[in-house]
Formats: C-alpha cells, sequence, structure tokens
C-alpha cells in the first residue's frame, strides 16, 4: 500500500514538470521562430540587394556592353571595307600567264625542219621551235638571237659571231658553235637538198671556238647579217642520221624535233579536210624565260573564207593574214580584235620587157601615165560592200619601202595623165582606129595582163584593165589558179603584165626581183628588168658597208626603175590579224615584215585575263 502510494506521488509530481518542461521548451522555439522570419526578412532584403537590384544593373550594364559590342562590330566592318576599297584600289583586271593561244593559217605545212621549209606558214612555225642567231623584232630591225653580237673584219668578208652563253636545247643539252657549223654544213651539203643551198654554198664556217663562229664570203654583201636567221639545228642529234635521211627524219620521230626556241613540239593531226594541226608547248628552257601561254595550236585553212569560219567557230582565238573581204566581216563580230597594219611587201603591175609589145619604153610609160593609182588602190578595199571601215592602203612609189632608205620616201612615179597617155600612144604607132581601139600596122593594141585568184590585189588588177580599155587597148585578163599560176604563168613568162605582191621586207636589197642576173625561169625577175645601170647600182649598193653610201647607191637605183619604166608601183599592202578580245598578242603599233616576224614576241602572248596587283 505504502509502495502504491509512492508511486502515485511519483506519478503525480511528475506531470507538471513534464508540463512546465513543453513550455520551457516553447519559449525556446520561439526565440528561434522570430530569429527565422527575422533571417527570412534579411535574405530577402539581401536577394533584393544582391540579385534584383543586380540584375537591374545587369541590364542596364548588358545594354551598354552591347552598345560597346554593335560599336566594335560596326568599326571591323569599316575597317575590312576600306582594305576591300584599298585592295580593289590596287588591282586590275590585266593578262595573265597559263592557257592555250590557237591560229589559224591559209597555207599547208609540209615540213618544220629549217632545211627545208618554203612557204610563210612553214618558216613561221618552224621559227618557234629553231631560234637563228639573229631575227627581227616588232620594229623589224635585226635583233641578237642565239647570237650576242657580231664584227666585221676591215676587208668586209669575215663575219665574227658571239654566241649566247648557258643557251640549253629543250632536252638539256648545251648549245655551243658545234651546232652552227653542222647547221651550215647541211645547208651547203647538196646531198640534203636544203632550200637554202643557193645561199649558203659559197660561204665558209668556222668554229674559233663553244663560242664564237665565223662565216667568210666571197664577195662583200652588207645584207649578209639578214641571212643570219636561219634556223639552227642540235649538233647532238642531227650527227647520228644520214644526209639522205634528214628530210623524212621529223616526220617519222618527233621526238628529234629537238629546239632552242620559245616552243617545243608535240606532235600533229591530220584533219579529215586534208588540214593539219599542230600542237606546241612552252619551252621551259628558253633562253628569253618561259613563255606566258602554256600551249599553242596552229591550224591550217585552204581559203580565207574557211579560216575566218573556223574563227567564228570557236576552233582558233587568231586568225593571221585574212583577205580584205574576211577583215570587213570579221569587223562585224563582237568580242574580236582586228590589227590593221602595212606589211612589208609591195603590189606591182610588172610590164614583162622582153615583150613583143611592152618592150617599148614608150608605151610602158603610156601605160603608167593611163592609170589613176589611187583608183587601183581603192578597188582593194572597195570589193567589201557593207561598209566596213577597213584603213586604206599605203601608197608605193618605188621598188623600196620608203622608210627603209633615206631619200626614196621624196621619189615619185609621174601623175596620172590620160592625155599625156594617148599622145605616147600615139607617138609610138598605136593610134585609135574608128572603132576607138589602138591599131599599129593594121594589128590591134592587145595585152594580156595576168594576176592569181582570190588574191586581195585581184580587184586592183581588174581595176587596171578597165582603166587600159579606156585608151582604147584591149585587155585579154585573167586570174590565174594559185595552184598552177606558177608552172602555167610565172615560169614561162606568159603575159605582158603581171600583177603580182613581192615581199620587200627589212632589207632594202631587192636584187632578187630587179637584177638582170634573175631573169630566168626559175629568178623571180618576173619583169624581165634589165639594166646595166640599176645592176651597178644594185651591186655596189650590196658591196657598201657605210651605210649612207649604202642609201645613196639604192637612191640611184629606184630613179633608174623610175626612168626605165620596167613596172608601177602600186602599193603597200595591209596585214589584217584577227583576234578574240581576250587575247594579247600583236598590237596596231607593230610592223609586221612578213609571216614570220608576227612571232617576234611569242614568249609574251596571252590568252587569259584576271585579277592583278598593281604597286600602290
Amino acid at each position: 500500500m505504502a509502495k502504491e502510494e509512492t508511486v502515485s506521488k511519483e506519478t503525480a509530481t511528475d506531470q507538471p514538470a513534464e508540463k512546465k518542461s513543453l513550455k520551457e521548451r516553447w519559449h525556446r522555439i520561439k526565440p528561434t521562430k522570430r530569429n527565422v522570419d527575422r533571417g527570412q526578412r534579411a535574405l530577402s532584403r539581401h536577394i533584393r540587394k544582391f540579385l534584383v537590384r543586380r540584375w537591374d544593373n545587369l541590364r542596364l550594364a548588358r545594354r551598354e556592353v552591347i552598345g560597346w559590342l554593335v560599336l566594335v562590330a560596326v568599326l571591323v566592318m569599316i575597317g575590312c571595307l576600306q582594305t576591300l576599297l584599298y585592295t580593289r584600289g590596287t588591282e586590275t583586271t590585266a593578262a595573265v600567264d597559263g592557257g592555250t593561244y590557237a591560229e589559224g593559217i591559209v597555207d599547208k605545212i609540209v615540213t618544220i625542219n629549217p632545211l627545208y621549209t618554203v612557204t610563210d606558214g612553214e618558216r613561221a612555225v618552224s621559227s618557234l621551235i629553231y631560234a637563228g642567231l639573229l631575227g627581227l623584232d616588232e620594229t623589224g630591225r635585226l635583233r641578237p638571237e642565239l647570237a650576242t653580237s657580231y664584227s666585221i673584219s676591215q676587208d668586209g668578208k669575215t663575219y665574227s659571231v658571239k654566241l649566247r652563253d648557258n643557251v640549253r636545247w629543250s632536252d638539256g643539252q648545251n648549245f655551243t658553235a658545234d651546232d652552227v657549223v653542222l647547221t651550215v654544213e647541211l645547208m651547203k651539203n647538196p646531198t640534203v637538198g636544203s632550200a637554202l643551198l643557193s645561199t649558203w654554198k659559197n660561204i665558209e664556217v668556222k668554229k674559233i671556238d663553244d663560242s664564237e663562229v665565223a662565216f667568210t664570203l666571197r664577195s662583200v654583201s652588207s645584207s649578209f647579217p639578214f641571212a643570219l636567221n636561219f634556223g639552227i639545228l642540235p649538233a647532238h642529234i642531227m650527227k647520228e642520221i644520214k644526209p639522205t635521211d634528214i628530210r623524212n627524219t621529223f616526220n617519222d620521230n618527233p621526238a628529234k624535233v629537238v629546239g632552242t626556241g620559245a616552243f617545243v613540239f608535240r606532235g600533229e593531226e591530220a584533219l579529215a579536210n586534208g588540214q593539219t594541226v599542230l600542237r606546241l608547248a612552252a619551252n621551259d628552257r628558253y633562253f628569253r624565260g618561259a613563255p606566258r601561254i602554256n600551249n599553242m595550236t596552229i591550224q591550217t585553212y585552204a581559203t580565207s573564207e574557211d579560216l575566218l569560219k573556223g574563227f567564228i567557230a570557236n576552233e582558233i582565238s587568231a586568225a593571221a593574214d585574212l583577205g580584205t573581204r574576211e577583215a570587213a566581216l570579221a569587223l562585224k563580230q563582237s568580242g574580236t580584235n582586228l590589227i590593221q597594219t602595212p606589211l612589208g611587201d609591195g603590189v606591182f603591175a610588172m610590164f614583162n620587157n622582153k615583150g613583143e609589145i611592152t618592150s617599148d619604153l614608150a608605151v610602158r610609160e603610156a601605160l603608167r601615165l593611163g592609170i589613176d593609182r589611187s583608183a587601183a588602190r581603192s578597188a582593194v578595199t572597195d570589193q567589201v560592200d557593207d561598209g566596213a571601215e577597213l584603213a586604206t592602203v599605203s601608197a608605193l612609189e618605188t621598188p623600196l619601202l620608203p622608210n627603209l632608205v633615206y631619200g626614196v620616201a621624196q621619189l615619185r612615179q609621174p601623175d596620172y595623165d590620160l592625155e599625156a597617155a594617148a599622145e605616147k600612144l600615139d607617138a609610138a604607132g598605136w593610134k585609135l582606129d574608128d572603132n576607138g581601139q589602138r591599131v599599129k600596122d593594121g594589128r590591134p593594141l592587145t595585152l594580156s595582163v595576168v594576176t592569181v585568184r582570190d588574191t586581195d590585189y585581184e580587184p586592183a588588177a581588174q581595176n587596171l584593165a578597165e582603166q587600159w580599155r579606156r585608151l582604147g587597148i584591149e585587155i585579154d585578163f585573167t586570174a590565174a589558179d594559185p595552184s598552177s599560176a606558177q608552172q602555167n604563168y610565172f615560169i614561162p613568162r606568159s603575159y605582158d603584165v603581171l600583177v603580182y605582191q613581192l615581199h620587200l621586207g627589212a632589207d632594202p636589197d631587192v636584187a632578187a626581183y630587179w637584177a638582170s642576173s634573175q631573169a630566168t625561169a626559175r629568178g623571180l625577175n618576173f619583169a624581165n628588168y634589165n639594166s646595166t645601170l640599176a645592176d651597178l647600182a644594185l651591186t655596189n649598193a650590196r658591196t657598201q658597208l657605210n651605210q649612207e653610201r649604202r642609201n645613196a647607191r639604192y637612191v640611184d637605183f629606184a630613179k633608174q626603175w623610175l626612168k626605165d619604166a620596167p613596172a608601177i608601183a602600186l602599193y603597200q599592202p595591209m596585214y589584217y590579224y584577227l583576234t578574240d578580245t581576250g587575247v594579247h598578242s600583236l598590237t596596231v603599233d607593230d610592223v609586221i615584215f612578213d609571216n614570220i616576224s608576227r612571232f617576234s614576241g611569242a614568249r609574251d602572248f596571252t590568252v587569259n585575263i584576271g585579277k592583278v596587283k598593281t604597286t600602290p
């Protein structure tokens, strides 16, 4: 009982103690809650201070940053724009290296071996592969090629030629005097049958050392330097070939076509129409430096009309020596460039001085007086009926180009005088009959006038024939086929008047056309001109090394030629060269003395246009 009471007392005592403990705990917890609330409020203040307010500040700062970034971007763009404008200001559109230059010509190319080349086309292509000792520059003057200089002995008969150092053949072998000597010996060898045999058969060649050769002539020749443009062959290849096999060697083995020119031969392709395409590549070993173009092709055509068609069809990018009609049509083509420059040739009406009628000086003088040469010149471009503005051909007064010999430009042929012409014919016994025809002893005055068909000078020949008919002369006019003109008319001299084009060139020596020694069936003196005084002047000019004295002798010859009237000088023809506008080759400032000299600057030909930097 007592125990139970004890327990009850304890229990009774413990209950108030527990209540008291809870109350105390509450009082202890209650301040903590206040602290939590206080902390929450503080946290809110910190959040507003350090997050919300700073976020607002960050938004403001972001705007400033974006503004700065935009400003920097604008400045960068301005800088790039300035750089672009500066770059554009230091660039220009100009010709660039590379590409293929494709030229068309009216010709047939049988060989490119310089020993046998005959036609202009053959010699032109050969000159791209085989360099000579000397050549012609763009102005028609001699320039060094494989030679650097030459000197002449006191007697004028020996030429010592210094060779260029460090020249290599396209196969890498060194060029030496041995190559020059062997080439000359081949030209002189009758077994070889070179086209240059007659020129070189009496000239001796000697090797002085590896870099010098000497040529000895039988007589003085002031024109000899112009003969030093022959293409030189490689001795290390040619010495292994028999002379009788040389002509066909290159055709059978193109690998033996090794030269020192600007280009190397890569092969040829025979076309279905009988024409040919020759393929050349830049010679990286060329002594003037590798050409700017990578390749060159030469394609032949049968006629000037076909040549223009090939150009329009984009078979070629350049057309050489177009005819007048085709040149006029070319002017109407867009994207083309037509070069018109005087050619170093002359068109003449050559009298057969051994003809039954034209052997009479009075008749020749009358025929010359009875011609309005300006009308004959106009006929060349009047054949074009589409109004194309072609350059007018230049008048020619003597057998010499006026810009080559001082004093020749002042000489003139008699002016057109129809009345004076009639009087001379009357005095020579050729009088007008009742029908208005010239007759003598009952025989009509009939002249056979021959020219070559489909040439630019054919209209000039027709014009001459019409003018002579007005004098009462009966004209038998023939435009001979080019393939048969040589055999049927030139060699037998079957004409009274031949209207033909002669190549005059950069050398004023024209003895080949007017010296009496050349008045043979195979000679080029088509007028059969025979004058002792003219021969003497030509000979003295050729043997005169003093330029002033040489000029004086040519003036003497020209005066005698005018006095004897062996021919009528008509005009200096134009050379028409057509290219695409992107092609850079010939320019209007070039003087084209022949079809070969157009390649004198082939190293700098270009076909591509691009952006190039210029010096600021």
